[in-house]
């Protein structure tokens, strides 16, 4: 246990740059919601001739609805980074949720839908083949690092509580 916190901690460098990528990897994956957005609409706006659309703007609003929220989950991993004096059991307890949340999120929209389980939701719609790359990296990603983000301020927190109780017995 001990090596594997020894070798996350090295591989991020802090628990500062821990919450640093979660905040990339929210961030990055809503600019490619936005593009997605605007790829849909423009497709809608004038398709392609002697094409139509098998989506409707519906489909388009569930990209933007996905956005506005990995857009206010970037936001405040932004604004937990620059947070001076960050509480341990805070940030352990705001990540846990924001993990916990897109799992939910990315087992409810990505693999549970009646009557069967698959990869690709049914409201949603590819607009090229990066779109499933892109799905396939981010997903499981944001998960990982929040993991690990998780990991890493669960050590700072029991390494400072063993700090303080050095200190306090002095």
């Amino acid at each position: 246990m001990k090596n594997l916190t020894t070798f996350l901690y090295n591989l991020y460098g802090s628990e500062n740059n821990a919450i640093k990528l979660c905040a990339y990897l929210y961030g990055l994956y809503a600019v490619f919601l936005l593009i997605e957005c605007i790829d849909f609409l423009a497709m809608l706006h004038t398709p392609d001739p002697g094409t139509h659309p098998t989506y409707d703007i519906v489909h388009v609003a569930f990209f933007m609805v996905e956005l506005i929220v990995f857009t206010a989950l970037t936001l405040g991993l932004v604004m937990l980074l620059n947070t001076e004096n960050k509480k341990p059991a805070t940030v352990i307890s705001l990540i846990t949720l924001m993990t916990a949340g897109r799992a939910f999120l990315d087992y409810y929209l990505y693999w549970y839908s009646e009557p069967e389980v698959h990869f690709v939701p049914y409201i949603y719609k590819t607009s090229n083949d990066f779109s499933d790359f892109v799905r396939a990296v981010f997903l499981p990603a944001q998960l990982i690092a929040g993991l690990f983000c998780i990991w890493l301020w669960t050590g700072y927190s029991k390494r400072k509580k063993a700090e303080n109780g050095i200190l306090n017995t002095r």
